[in-house]
């Protein structure tokens, strides 16, 4: 009996291998496409965002907070008069007021006011140009070596650099620790982002898309904000309650799609074999090199580089797009930012958990809308979000036309309709078409550049709202509407651009190599249906052979014993002729 399980087994597994594959996607169904493995990478992500949006997002809101002054350890300072300035600057001494605020701010500590007011915008301009550094340097090491090249590392100096943090004495000091903090963030966030929409298909791949939203983040930033009340405090909980990700991020496999691509198929088999292990997504499938060999990869390892993203026609027109897209979403992500800064009617820290809770909202209809209709496309999602983002911003510039505050709720709501709308519908958008408009082997590199792209647009948006304005744009009662006239002006070139230009790629399977000619390859259940198919008939085929036996047992056995018994009374005839022989041989044979 156990033999006979051995041998059935083995059969099987020599069927098994005798299988071959022409296309990646029919070996992300035989592992599972979102399995175990890719949930725990998605629940990872999800975990390191805290961290993340911690150090990134810190200084947007919570970490700006200024609280009132005491002068000459004495005389109370209200931080929201006019004259504030001029009496502090006769103050022998001054140090904050506590309890004046619900969190001490670094805009407390370093007393970053007056004279000193745009530090807190010099470091958000440090942390954007380090980021854009790690982002370029992210894209072309990921494409180079590897999805994973520094990944685990990069995790690590994060939480070391955070942690440093704490230590800042001066708001340089914060600065240049922040600054080697966002370099490895920029790294680690293009080389994720890739790897995670590589470990799937396009059935599933805008579930781990949405987990790069800051919508738990959020709440997490904010509940440990309210807990710990001080900036440092709030960095080394922050890093506490992250660090284990550090460990599961030791788990992570290299991108299977990428190593195939690459020609490093020996190194495919093993992670897709250890993917579909039991201790992971349980299919129990096992892969040889031979079995993957047939699917089309690069036989010279190439180095491609940021002009690779424009060397061709196809290429170059979808980079002008989703630089475009990128760029616009980042300006309407810093006017909404430096809105609900000054939103007074709020706790700073209720506002970042607000915020979180309703970037929960979107992404899950996103999600839905893509697995459930087949009409819900790429095109429709940036042209739909894009529209609605528009109109969002040009009820805001009617009410602020119209003399209302910025910062009243009439012209929050709205805003932040529209601003939920770009952070979710519209970047989960330019992150699918990135994935799937460019091939495998410069697709870390087109994630970096568009990265960049979106740390450009902070800058820019920093010194729009706070340097080309001398109290800054929003305060400006003249110029205040040009604050939302420009990301309206942008959205709208946007949406235009996208009606010529942005392709429909729903359904569409991924490129792996820079010459691949079939763009508009259908990523189908075709492979799943057939496998499901053979595998029917096969048990079908095995049942009727058992029932066919049982029904004719007897019948099968009386004909085997005749015969036998005509075999011995052959045998005792002596002598029979050649002929004789062979012609009931071959009778006896067709009876059988």
């Amino acid at each position: 009996m156990v033999s006979n399980q051995y041998k059935s087994r083995l059969e099987e597994k020599q069927k098994q291998y005798q299988e071959t594959y022409s296309q990646f996607e029919q070996i992300l169904i035989k592992i599972k496409p979102f399995g175990v493995y890719q949930m725990f990478a998605c629940f990872c992500i999800i975990f390191a965002e805290i961290e993340w949006a911690g150090n990134f997002s810190f200084l947007n809101i919570v970490g700006s907070i200024e609280p009132d002054w005491i002068c000459n350890n004495s005389m109370v300072v209200n931080h929201t008069d006019s004259n504030k300035c001029d009496i502090l600057k006769h103050c022998t001494t001054i140090s904050p007021l506590k309890n004046s605020t619900k969190f001490n701010s670094i805009v407390a500590s370093f007393q970053m006011i007056c004279d000193d007011k745009n530090k807190p915008e010099y470091i958000q301009i440090a942390l954007a140009c380090a980021m854009l550094i790690g982002s370029i340097i992210g894209g072309h090491l990921g494409d180079w070596f590897g999805r994973q090249y520094l990944f685990y590392m990069c995790q690590l100096g994060i939480v070391i650099t955070s942690c440093m943090t704490t230590a800042a004495k001066t708001w340089s000091d914060y600065l240049i620790c922040q600054s080697l903090n966002g370099i490895m963030y920029g790294i680690i966030e293009v080389e994720s982002i890739t790897l995670l929409m590589e470990y799937t298909n396009n059935q599933y791949r805008m579930i781990p898309n949405a987990c790069y939203q800051w919508n738990i983040a959020n709440m997490v930033i904010a509940l440990i904000a309210y807990l710990t009340k001080d900036w440092q405090l709030f960095f080394i909980f922050l890093n506490l309650v992250t660090s284990p990700v550090i460990m599961m991020f030791m788990l992570f496999h290299e991108s299977p799609r990428w190593l195939m691509a690459t020609g490093r198929i020996s190194k495919a088999c093993n992670v897709l074999n250890d993917i579909a292990n039991k201790r992971w997504n349980g299919t129990d499938v096992t892969f040889a090199s031979k079995q993957l060999e047939p699917i089309l990869h690069e036989t010279k390892r190439k180095k491609y580089t940021f002009y690779h993203l424009f060397s061709e026609k196809r290429y170059f027109k979808q980079s002008l797009m989703q630089i475009l897209s990128m760029f616009t979403y980042s300006l309407v992500g810093i006017c909404y930012m430096y809105v609900i800064k000054d939103f007074t009617h709020l706790s700073p820290i209720l506002i970042v958990f607000l915020d979180g809770v309703f970037r929960l909202i979107i992404p899950v209809i996103i999600i839905v809308l893509d697995i459930s209709f087949k009409s819900f496309t790429r095109r429709t999602q940036f042209l739909g979000s894009l529209t609605l983002i528009a109109i969002c911003f040009g009820i805001v510039i009617g009410l602020v036309a119209d003399d209302y505050a910025y910062n009243s709720y009439a012209v929050a709501i709205p805003l932040l309709l529209g601003a939920m709308i770009n952070d979710s519908a519209f970047w989960m958008n330019i992150v699918q078409v990135t994935t799937q408009r460019y091939p495998t082997v410069i697709r870390c590199i087109a994630f970096g550049s568009l990265h960049s792209v979106k740390h450009i647009g902070t800058i820019v948006g920093v010194v729009l709202f706070n340097f080309w304005v001398d109290d800054g744009l929003l305060k400006d009662h003249s110029k205040r509407i040009y604050a939302f006239i420009v990301p309206e002006a942008l959205v709208l070139i946007t949406l235009a651009v996208g009606i010529l230009m942005q392709p429909d790629t729903k359904g569409k399977a991924l490129l792996d190599r820079m010459d691949d000619v079939n763009v508009n390859r259908i990523e189908s259940a075709l492979p799943s249906a057939l496998m499901k198919l053979a595998t029917i008939h096969r048990v079908m085929q095995t049942e009727l052979h058992n029932k066919l036996a049982e029904e004719h047992k007897e019948e099968w056995q009386q004909k085997l014993q005749q015969l036998e018994e005509e075999d011995e009374g052959h045998e005792n005839h002596g002598f029979i002729d050649d002929s004789h022989t062979n012609t009931f041989s071959i009778s006896r044979r067709q009876n059988v």
